[in-house]
């Protein structure tokens, strides 16, 4: 199991269901954890989408972007 080293760390995933743009966020600290969390999640599994993944650390901090193709996809940073 992953544990966070602060409860600030989170990822907000953009991804696109039934013809609607949709967001979730997931308190993980890694790019991987967070996406399998997203895929094993009922809500958000079940089809494929592009995916954009956002790291976020607490209010002020740095952020990070990742684009997949698909929910299986290989992750550029953006």
């Amino acid at each position: 199991m992953d544990t966070l080293s602060d409860p600030n760390e989170y990822w907000a995933i953009e991804y696109r269901r039934d013809g609607f743009d949709r967001k979730t966020i997931v308190y993980a600290s890694t790019l991987m954890t967070a996406l399998a969390m997203f895929n094993a999640n009922e809500e958000t599994s079940g089809f494929d989408t592009p995916i954009r993944m956002k790291y976020g650390y607490g209010v002020n901090g740095q952020s990070y972007i990742w684009e997949l193709d698909g929910r299986y996809g290989v992750p550029r940073r953006v």
